[in-house]
């Protein structure tokens, strides 16, 4: 008995394709006047009147549908095939047919979401990797935890005094001007985000507004919730120039990073840029 499986994703799209698997016969005479399907060769075919599709048999038991990739179109024409004893088939291999086992499948479905340039490779090698890997240790949950920032971006939350050059810097690393900068104090009146590649390892940077003791109720509540960002952060980065001190945080920053260090020195600092 011959069984259907989708090929494409379930979203709509220009083109779905469904194939079918078994003795496809029955089914690919019913598609044509003509006698005999040779391997390779296309047709148009308009199953049910439903919809005109191209259909290719591919060897003696495997041949594909191609209609238009309307949710509509694919779901009548899996009901038109299923009244003709063709079931659509449950293999969880159907998302990733090219996949030759589950660990090939798991690759590609987290290939195709990971964000970071760095992850490509590394999932690419998974299926020989656990060809070869015979035992998981502590070591491993501490070294995939660290590896799943490669698919999930972390959070950097940079915080510091106003007019230190953050809003600058998020710029600069984004490529564009994410944030409005200027020289009055309080510029930043709300935290922004972005994510920015830093070499390889896509990261969510998150630019906070300028700590400090206002009247102005707006930026107050900012401060407030760049306060509540900090204990969310991945990493934490506290920034200052030569003329403004470290933020009081409610724990120790990851990182310092002196700014405008072409006015000032931060001699302080694990890291300076100008």
């Amino acid at each position: 008995m011959p069984v259907v499986r989708t090929l494409t994703s379930p979203s709509p799209g220009a083109i779905a394709i469904l194939q079918l698997e078994g003795d496809v016969d029955t089914i690919l005479d019913e598609l044509t006047p003509a006698v005999g399907w040779p391997e390779g060769v296309v047709r148009l075919a308009s199953p049910g009147g439903i919809d005109d599709c191209l259909v290719v048999r591919i060897d003696a038991t495997t041949a594909q549908i191609m209609p238009h990739g309307g949710p509509r179109v694919r779901q009548r024409l899996l009901h038109w095939l299923a009244e003709r004893n063709v079931p659509a088939s449950g293999a969880s291999g159907c998302r990733w047919p090219e996949a030759a086992d589950g660990v090939q499948a798991a690759m590609l479905a987290t290939l195709a979401t990971a964000t970071s340039p760095l992850a490509v490779d590394l999932l690419l090698d998974q299926p020989v990797n656990w060809e070869t890997k015979c035992t998981w240790t502590p070591e491993d949950d501490a070294r995939s935890r660290r590896l799943n920032h490669l698919l999930h971006p972390p959070r950097v939350v940079v915080v510091g005094e106003p007019n230190i050059g953050k809003s600058t810097l998020l710029n600069a690393l984004a490529g564009r001007d994410r944030v409005i900068t200027g020289d009055a104090p309080g510029t930043t009146r709300d935290f922004v985000s972005a994510e920015v590649d830093c070499a390889g390892l896509v990261v969510h940077w998150f630019d906070t507004p300028g700590i400090r003791i206002t009247d102005d109720p707006v930026e107050t509540r900012a401060v407030e919730l760049a306060r509540r960002l900090v204990t969310q952060a991945d990493l934490l980065r506290a920034a200052a120039d030569g003329e403004h001190q470290w933020p009081d945080l409610p724990r120790t920053p990851d990182l310092r990073i002196g700014t405008k260090s072409d006015l000032a020195a931060r001699e302080d600092a694990d890291a300076v840029v100008s």
